[in-house]
């Protein structure tokens, strides 16, 4: 039964927005750049903004500038320094960059709606996808994620630091994140134990599949030579000397919550850090309230979850 939080709080409810979903689980949202709608996939896994896909704004006939710009990089790579070390901030430089920008009368997204803006351009792989949402954009507020019932919902509470935010469950797990106190990098890390061993983990709603780094793996108890573990086929652009392995997970739990019946792929991620990358297939089956206002995450498992596959289908990158 669901449970409000006390009076003296004001969960302070933003916007909901209604998804969609790609063929591999991966959420859609509606946009409108100047006016013409394009679709957005959701990216709470990765630290950028919003970024336009350089393929859709030349069919809209926006044109395209090439910018330097300055940029702080992590160490050695996006993902190989954000887990804290003896609650030291990460460390790297910044560094200039060659890219490409765009200037927008008019975007909507979510509750984002922003004139006469610039965005950063990417050349995505195709025009499924007119732009790219990301954690630095989502989570400048609290976020829930549903993926069961198709909608994310923005929220600024008020006078509940102390409250249970996650209203639909009362017995929802709360775990404690670590954030970027320079704000660099908006994306929270939390503890998972697989196997009695502590690991860092991330969400992503852009990842259809959980996966963990191999070099990692064995110390968590997982290999390719566990029982029931199958090979998949390898990721875009990788050759067959680079197998990824599904391998199930005898004992997971994050906070008090027990994760049962879960399977995470092994990967050769070289420089890629000690990340638990928890993706779509843990997110369906999961409802998740992500507080940046209490810099925690709470978790509700679903009953009975449904995957919802869509009809937009991936073009994946051709090996090279």
């Amino acid at each position: 039964m669901a449970q409000s939080p006390a009076t003296s709080c004001d969960i302070g409810e933003l916007s909901t927005t209604p998804l969609t979903f790609t063929s591999d689980l991966r959420p859609l949202m509606q946009a409108t750049i100047n006016g013409k709608p394009v679709s957005a996939v959701v990216n709470i896994g990765s630290a950028q903004n919003i970024i336009l896909n350089k393929k859709t704004l030349n069919r809209l006939d926006i044109k395209v500038r090439h910018v330097t710009s300055t940029q702080f990089q992590e160490s050695r790579s996006l993902t190989t320094n954000i887990v804290p070390q003896n609650n030291i901030t990460p460390s790297g430089m910044f560094i200039v960059r060659e890219g490409l920008s765009v200037f927008v009368d008019q975007l909507s997204v979510g509750q984002t709606r922003l004139s006469d803006s610039w965005f950063l351009v990417e050349d995505f792989i195709d025009d499924t996808f007119g732009a790219r949402i990301g954690a630095g954009n989502l989570l400048q507020t609290d976020l829930e994620v549903a993926l069961d019932s198709g909608y994310l919902k923005q929220f600024k509470p008020e006078g509940c630091f102390r409250e249970h935010l996650a209203y639909w469950d009362p017995d929802a797990v709360a775990v404690p994140i670590n954030v970027d106190l320079h704000k660099r990098d908006p994306r929270p890390l939390f503890r998972v134990v697989i196997n009695g061993k502590e690991v860092w983990a991330l969400l992503s709603t852009a990842t259809p599949h959980s996966y963990i780094p191999s070099s990692v793996a064995g110390r968590l108890g997982l290999a390719a030579t566990s029982a029931g573990a199958t090979r998949e086929e390898p990721l875009p652009g990788h050759g067959q000397d680079k197998p990824v392995w599904s391998v199930p997970v005898g004992q997971m739990s994050v906070g008090g919550l027990a994760v049962k019946d879960f399977n995470v792929r092994l990967m050769d991620l070289p420089h890629s850090g000690e990340i638990l990358v928890l993706g779509t297939d843990f997110l369906h089956r999961h409802r998740v309230y992500i507080a940046m206002s209490q810099r925690q995450v709470y978790f509700s498992a679903v009953k009975n979850p449904i995957m919802k596959r869509g009809s937009v289908e991936v073009i994946a990158r051709p090996t090279e």
